[in-house]
């Protein structure tokens, strides 16, 4: 929806998101069907119970609708009501999450629960405001539905190989170790994350921006694109290795003593997330550009390559060598992406060459 808001502003957007509506329907049922037929595999290689699984799809849907509200004020720049409807989701998360899991005792589920009464509240608030705002209309086009499809069905593999890559770790580890050292490794995930969050937050206010800059054509906009990047490839760099430096003092205050050991993992995943952040510096080319299945192609192979990385590291290394198969997973996912992206949108990376032959 970014991309097609500006490629040709406003124009017949509402009919468009009224259709992807319609995909989410179709979409949901499929899933639906599949997370039915293959439950009992589901829940014995994620430990995660049969009962429980119809919280997947529910949390999915309702994202979707969450996530096309907040993709609007995002390209319109509508900071305010971004971040109060985030920041609300989050406040209303944690305060149930406490409520369930703390004051009654919950456990696990109570945490599922708090999500889903989340999500399900503000998906409904969501499809409220574009419903009375007539940011959506529900009339049948099938050019709608043949962009949509075109732009998203290629990015079906790119995001299996993305849940393959954040989920693969802590699947190995539960069943080549144990359930115990999953929580210690989970503990430093969450440390290293902290990276993840700023940048995906920093991305989410780059892209308009960015998309607007790149629809302008200007060679010496480009040149200051590029030379922004990678001066935020630094600072990332800089920012991770400050992470890993302080987490053990951060353990050992905030965690008990049964999670400290988590530090020997922190390192290793926060320089993953800093090579993850640098992805999405580059990757946004790619969606610009409407070569969405390259990125399907490159996000795979880095997942099956996640996969056989981890079984060897851990067989070799112990838990911290899925640690290890991640940060390697996310450096081969940026180098591949930043170079298919040179490649299916010219920008000037060498900006030394670029300088001298303007001068």
């Amino acid at each position: 929806m970014s991309v097609k808001y500006f490629d040709k502003p406003n124009s017949g957007l509402s009919r468009y998101i009224g259709n992807a509506f319609l995909l989410l329907v179709i979409s949901t049922i499929i899933v639906s069907l599949g997370i039915w037929i293959s439950a009992g595999f589901i829940s014995r290689h994620t430990m995660f119970p049969c009962g429980s699984l119809w919280a997947i799809v529910v949390f999915s849907m309702c994202q979707f609708i969450i996530l096309v509200m907040m993709t609007l004020w995002q390209v319109e720049s509508n900071a305010l009501k971004y971040s109060l409807f985030q920041n609300l989701q989050t406040i209303v998360n944690i305060s149930l999450s406490l409520l369930f899991v703390v004051t009654l005792g919950m456990n696990w589920k109570g945490r599922i629960y708090a999500q889903i009464i989340t999500v399900i509240v503000f998906a409904f608030i969501g499809a409220y405001i574009l419903l009375r705002s007539k940011r959506i209309v529900f009339k049948y086009d099938k050019t709608d539905i043949a962009h949509a499809l075109k732009f998203g069905v290629p990015l079906i593999p790119h995001a299996l190989g993305g849940m393959l890559i954040a989920q693969t770790d802590r699947i190995f580890i539960t069943n080549m170790i144990g359930v115990s050292e999953t929580g210690i490794y989970t503990v430093g995930f969450q440390i290293g994350m902290i990276l993840q969050l700023l940048a995906s937050s920093f991305n989410n206010a780059y892209v308009p921006w960015l998309y607007n800059k790149l629809s302008e054509n200007k060679m010496i906009t480009k040149i200051k694109i590029v030379k922004f990047t990678y001066v935020y490839f630094i600072v990332t760099l800089l920012i991770a290795a400050f992470i890993a430096l302080v987490s053990p003092w951060f353990l050992s205050y905030f965690v008990g003593s049964k999670f400290s050991g988590a530090y020997q993992y922190t390192t290793w995943i926060v320089f993953g997330f800093a090579f993850c952040a640098m992805y999405y510096m580059v990757t946004n080319y790619i969606f610009y550009a409407n070569k969405t299945h390259v990125l399907s192609l490159v996000t795979f192979f880095t997942a099956l390559l996640n996969v056989a990385l981890n079984y060897v590291l851990i067989k070799r290394n112990g838990a911290i060598g899925a640690a290890q198969a991640s940060a390697l997973a996310f450096f081969v996912s940026f180098i591949l992406t930043w170079v298919i992206s040179a490649r299916v949108y010219k920008m000037p990376w060498n900006i030394f060459d670029v300088s001298l032959s303007n001068t």
